[in-house]
Formats: structure tokens, C-alpha cells, sequence
């Protein structure tokens, strides 16, 4: 959520479409936090994460806020070691695959989704990494939303476009 007009049409989305109970706001800019903070307060019962964490140092500042959950787009081995539990790391190679599921993560945003193979790799790989449940973001639409809810290895998916979000909450 970037701008004042977003926050409004996603507080109106969350009001008006009770099946969005998961939410991931990026801290890509200075009043992200704030936003965040908002939505907390206007929805209690809403799991409401922080995405773009990129360093242990970012998520120490943001911690005690009391979020869900913490998401970087790649992994940040220092949170890893630290045994961080409600922390989701990104990643999109099969080394780091390897790595995450060696080390006992089972939730892996999968960043960027669709400049790394997207849903053909996913589906390549869900028999090898039968542990881990990926979070595709980074192109995902309205378009081809579908072709990664509908694998097994695919726990949900993360979308910024807010009329595209709209469209498929709106769909029969």
C-alpha cells in the first residue's frame, strides 16, 4: 500500500469482501508503517504482515509493532540462524530452495514469480520439495492467478494491482 488512495481502496476492499484474511504490506515507502499501523487498528481479526524486509536490522525496528509476520524478498541467512519464526523468506533458485528446506522453512515467498519461471517451475519442483509451500509474487494478475492457486505446492499468492484484487474477489 503506497499511497493515501490505496489505503482507502483497500480498506473499502476488506470491508465490502470478508474472504481476504491475509495481507502483506511492503515497507517500500515512508508511510508504509504507518499504513500498516492504520489497517491493524481498522481490522483486529486481519493477519496483517510486513513485506520488504531486507536486512535483521530493518526487522529489529519493526518487531515490536506486533505484526503476523515478516517477509523479505530474499533470504536473509541471519534471520534464518536466528530461528525468527513468523519470518518468510523469498527466494528463487533451487540452491535456496535446498537451503530453506535444509533448514526446516516451510514458507517460501517466491520472488520475483514470474521473471523466474513462474507456475512451470513450481509445478517442476513439487515432488522434490514435498516440505515447502511457496508464496508466488512479482507479476501476478488477473490473468494468471489461477495457474498458481491451483498447484498443491502454492500456500497463497501476492498481488499490488488493487483493481485486480478487486476483479477476482468479484468473480462467481
Amino acid at each position: 500500500v503506497n499511497f493515501k488512495e490505496d489505503l482507502l481502496k483497500l480498506t473499502s476492499l476488506l470491508d465490502a469482501n470478508k474472504k481476504i484474511k491475509i495481507i502483506e504490506i511492503t515497507l517500500r515507502e515512508s508511510h508504509s508503517l504507518e499504513n500498516a499501523i492504520k489497517l491493524k487498528k481498522r481490522f483486529p481479526n486481519l493477519i496483517i504482515g510486513l513485506g520488504s524486509i531486507i536486512n535483521k536490522k530493518q526487522y529489529e525496528e519493526v518487531k515490536n509493532y506486533n505484526f503476523n509476520f515478516f517477509v523479505s524478498p530474499g533470504t536473509i541467512y541471519e534471520m534464518i540462524n536466528s530461528k525468527i519464526g513468523n519470518y518468510i523468506p523469498g527466494a528463487e533458485t533451487i540452491s535456496e530452495f535446498n537451503y530453506l528446506d535444509n533448514n526446516e522453512i516451510n514458507i517460501v515467498k517466491f520472488f520475483p514469480a514470474t521473471l523466474s519461471g513462474g507456475n512451470l517451475k513450481l509445478k517442476s519442483i513439487e515432488n522434490i520439495y514435498k516440505n515447502l509451500t511457496f508464496i508466488p509474487t512479482g507479476g501476478i494478475n488477473k490473468s494468471n492467478i489461477n495457474s498458481y492457486i491451483n498447484l498443491k505446492n502454492v500456500l497463497c499468492v501476492g498481488m499490488s494491482n488493487i483493481p485486480d484484487i478487486i476483479d477476482f474477489f468479484n468473480q462467481d
